[in-house]
């Protein structure tokens, strides 16, 4: 796939990190003695990953003509993401996150999605999709209009061009649109979800229940994560169940958006579903051990690193060998 790109749709955020020794109680409050400042938002987590990882990446999303969109847009630009196609509201500020993070690494959120609602479908040019690899959409784009009416149109693009499309479903939008994403499962090569996101879609059932559900409804390929427990991955080749890596939580920032580059790249390099959702766990516990998105989205030097320390592993060194393959063709 030289010289084509994939485009990644979806929020563009700053987001503002606080560690805090405990979620308080209503009423109460929680003091934090960091504060830090990153790039954020589903899509541009995923659009950052995948441009660390090597591959042409452009960005499709709206911010405002404000400090925090330039703190979003230099972050981004600087890990090699095309922002060429970000448009700019002159009315409504760039979406912003307050994320409270507790010694466990989870988070709690309070979110301003500003600009990223008004994505307009008359900027997102058919010549982006002429010669694209793949196209990836974040859920959240499909939350409010005329956002949604421009992921629509981005799928249509798509389509039209042959180009595959890849899907994080994300949790609110699985479980408040649940009949929208049921609609697209069938023009899905790929789609990521959660365990609570698959019950939303498919029904309650074990991990290869619902795989087999969501590649009954049209899914190509289903990368379903399971937290603690890895993930499973299903595609024509049959399932592949991988553990999760023991690396340290600091902040769950980002985890999901780094497998689902993963997973792409995967893809994209025609690996099987073991060597792709290795490194889509990898990239995950990656994320999952730094504070935040944006500028601290893991590469592929990072994640060469991480393996090579584990690569007693059959599963890993094959993976490496692939890995070591895409750095040298960058």
């Amino acid at each position: 796939m030289p010289g084509r790109e994939v485009i990644v749709l979806g929020d563009i955020n700053a987001d503002v990190l606080m560690p805090v020794p405990a979620y308080p109680a209503a009423g109460e409050e929680a003091l934090t003695d960091q504060i830090m400042i990153r790039a954020g938002g589903s899509a541009a987590n995923t659009a950052v990953t995948l441009a660390r990882l090597g591959l042409r990446t452009r960005l499709v999303g709206r911010v405002g003509r404000d400090a925090w969109a330039e703190t979003a847009l230099a972050a981004l630009t600087d890990a090699g993401v095309d922002t060429t196609a970000v448009q700019r509201d002159a009315e409504i500020g760039t979406g912003l996150t307050f994320i409270s993070v507790t010694p466990d690494g989870e988070r709690t959120m309070f979110g301003y999605r500003g600009a990223n609602p008004r994505t307009a479908p008359s900027g997102i040019a058919e010549s982006l999709f002429v010669n694209a690899a793949l196209l990836h959409l974040s859920g959240f784009a499909f939350m409010q209009a005329p956002q949604c009416e421009a992921a629509w149109r981005a799928i249509q693009l798509a389509e039209k061009h042959s180009v595959p499309i890849s899907l994080d479903t994300a949790l609110s939008p699985a479980l408040r649109l649940a009949d929208e994403m049921r609609a697209l499962l069938p023009r899905l090569t790929i789609c990521v979800l959660g365990r609570s996101e698959a019950e939303a879609l498919v029904g309650p059932g074990s991990p290869e229940t619902a795989a087999a559900a969501l590649r009954r409804a049209g899914v190509e390929i289903v990368g379903l994560k399971l937290g603690r427990e890895g993930c499973l991955l299903a595609n024509d080749s049959g399932v592949a169940r991988l553990p999760a890596f023991g690396a340290q939580v600091v902040d769950t920032t980002g985890a999901g958006d780094a497998f689902s580059a993963g997973m792409a790249l995967g893809y994209l390099r025609g690996w099987p579903l073991a060597a792709a959702g290795t490194l889509a766990t990898a990239l995950g516990a990656l994320a999952a051990a730094v504070w935040g998105g944006g500028a601290a989205m893991p590469g592929v030097s990072d994640v060469l690193a991480y393996l090579r320390a584990q690569a007693s592993e059959p599963r890993i060194a094959e993976l490496l060998n692939a890995l070591e393959a895409v750095t040298e063709s960058v």
